[in-house]
C-alpha cells in the first residue's frame, strides 16, 4: 500500500484486540498509561472520545483516538492517541486534515507527543508549540 491509494477511510469503530493491538506502540513514551486506559477512556467518554480506524484500500493503516475537551473558554480537539504506519507515506499529510475535521464546533486543537519530528511536522503545518512536558519517576 502507497501514499497515493486512492480509497482513503477514517471511520469511527468500536473497541477491538486489533485495535488495542496497535494503539501499544503509542505508550512507549507514556509509561503509565495502557491501551486498557484507552480502553476506559471511550467507554467513560462516549459523548466526548471516539476511536477511529484509519485504512486505504481497504487495509488498516491504524487506528487514532480523538477527545473532546470543554473549558470555560471554548472547547478543543484532542488527538489522545495515534499509531500506525504506511510505507512511502507520510500520515501527517494524508491523515491529520481529515481528523481536524471530525472535531465540529472547537476553537483549537492539541497533540502531546514525544517525537521531535513530529512537532517540526506539525510547526510547518501551523501549528504552534505552547508546552513542553518533562516526568521523573517518583522515588
Amino acid at each position: 500500500m502507497t501514499w497515493d491509494t486512492p480509497e482513503w477511510r477514517t471511520e469511527r469503530c468500536a473497541w477491538s484486540e486489533e485495535a488495542a493491538h496497535v494503539l501499544a506502540a503509542s505508550t512507549k513514551w507514556f509509561p503509565l498509561a495502557t491501551v486498557e486506559d484507552y480502553r476506559l477512556l471511550l467507554l467513560n467518554n462516549p459523548n466526548d472520545a471516539a476511536l477511529y480506524r484509519v485504512s486505504a484500500g481497504g487495509e488498516l493503516i491504524g487506528f487514532v483516538i480523538l477527545k473532546i475537551e470543554r473549558f470555560s473558554g471554548g472547547s478543543e480537539g484532542v488527538i489522545v492517541a495515534a499509531a500506525g504506519s504506511l510505507p512511502g507515506g507520510d500520515l501527517v499529510d494524508i491523515v491529520l486534515p481529515t481528523l481536524q475535521n471530525e472535531f465540529m464546533g472547537v476553537d483549537s486543537y492539541r497533540v502531546t507527543t514525544a517525537r521531535p519530528g513530529l512537532v517540526r511536522k506539525l510547526v510547518k503545518r501551523g501549528w504552534l508549540q505552547t508546552h513542553a512536558v518533562l516526568r521523573k519517576v517518583a522515588p
